[in-house]
Parts: C-alpha cells; structure tokens; sequence
C-alpha cells in the first residue's frame, strides 16, 4: 500500500491527536484521584500497600496504552494505515502481551542500569516500549522487514531534555498544588497524586516524538 505521510505539525493538531490528548488528560485527572479515594476507603495496611504498587500503576499502564491506540496512525505521522483490530489480532493475546509487558516494567525499571533510580524516565519508557511494539505489529502488517527501533541521535537527546525539564516542572508544581489541595481538602497525599497526575499529562509529547521517528522510516511506497 502506498503510506500517506503527515509532517509533525499535521499529525500533532489532527482533530484525532487533539482529541487523543483531551480524552488522556481527562482520564488521568478524574481517574487518579478516584483511586486515590479508594485507598483511603481500604482500611488495611496490607490492601493500601497492595493498592499503591498494583492498582495504581495498573491504572497509570492502561491509560497510557489507551492514549497511545486512540492516537494510532497520526503518532507515526500517517495518515491511514491497518486498522488496530488487524494488528491486534483477532484473539486479545497480543492486547494482553501490550498490557503486561508495559505493566511489568513498572516493577523492572529500579533495577535498570543507570536509569532506575531516574524516575523522569519511567513514563516515557512505558510509553515508548509501548509505540516500540505497535510500530513492529505495523511493519509485519505492511510487510517490511528492514527498520530500526531505534531513533537518530538529535530525536534521543530532545526526548532527554524534554523527560528532565517536565520532570522538575512537575516537581515544582505538583509541591504547590498538591499543598494547596491537602490544605483546602483537609486531607494527606496530593502532593504525590498531582506529580502523577502533571508528569503523564506533561511527558505524553515524548511519546509522540519517538513514534513521528520510527514513522519517517515508512515514508515510502510500499
């Protein structure tokens, strides 16, 4: 099939990734803090523990996978492409290999070399193995057989800054924030939810970024 390019722009202000952007941001704003409720209502230790590292990052897993699908083709600046049941599959396998391979790096990334004491890296890490699995799915759904996961070294260094600058921006803010809110809502722990909050809102360009470069190398006739 011939593949219908889209620039950077086009693909970043399509009605879809606009969309795509709203309904994620939407999500993370009224999911988390529902969570975070359901916590406080687990009046056991060991349920609250369970809650924070199973429940919560499950959650933040899904959202992301979710925003990522809701943007497919435009994240990798096409315009048309197979339709996401065809990459799927027709079985959910591969639907439930997406979510527990992303899932399960939650709990892999402390022990990753150089990296796991970052935590400014852990969602676009999340969010790029995830577009790193579809992108394969694409390319044996188009039939191509020579491309690279990995991108040039000007696209590495931006999604480095951009993942530190976003990180301290959302540090700074969410201390205020999540201050404010623990003070007006007389309550414990906004603080914590609003950096999750700000961080997977403010780190979802990265996503983006990485996906418009496995994507260039599909701008031709196939």
């Amino acid at each position: 099939m011939n593949i219908e390019p889209l620039t950077l722009t086009q693909s970043f202000f399509h009605h879809q990734t606009l969309f795509a952007f709203i309904a994620y941001s939407i999500a993370v704003l009224v999911l988390l803090p529902a969570f975070y409720l359901v916590h406080e209502k687990l009046n056991h230790h060991y349920l609250q523990a369970m809650w924070d590292k199973i429940g919560m990052p499950l959650l933040r897993t899904v959202i992301l996978i979710g925003f990522i699908l809701l943007i497919y083709p435009l994240n990798y600046g096409l315009a048309q492409a197979p339709a996401l049941s065809e990459l799927m599959g027709s079985d959910n396998s591969r639907r439930d290999f997406l979510v527990n391979i992303v899932f399960l790096l939650t709990f892999l990334y402390p022990f990753i070399p150089l990296l796991g004491k970052s935590e400014e890296f852990i969602i676009p890490l999340q969010g790029i193995l995830c577009s790193m699995i579809l992108f394969r799915w694409l390319c044996q759904a188009l039939g191509v057989n020579d491309y690279s996961l990995i991108v040039n070294l000007s696209t590495f260094l931006i999604i480095i800054c951009i993942a530190f600058l976003t990180h301290w921006l959302a540090k700074h803010l969410s201390a205020y924030l999540g201050q404010h809110l623990d003070n007006t809502l007389n309550r414990q722990g906004f603080v914590i939810l609003s950096f999750h909050a700000i961080i997977m809102i403010m780190q979802s360009p990265i996503i983006f970024l990485y996906s418009q470069s496995l994507g260039h190398q599909l701008l031709k006739p196939i």
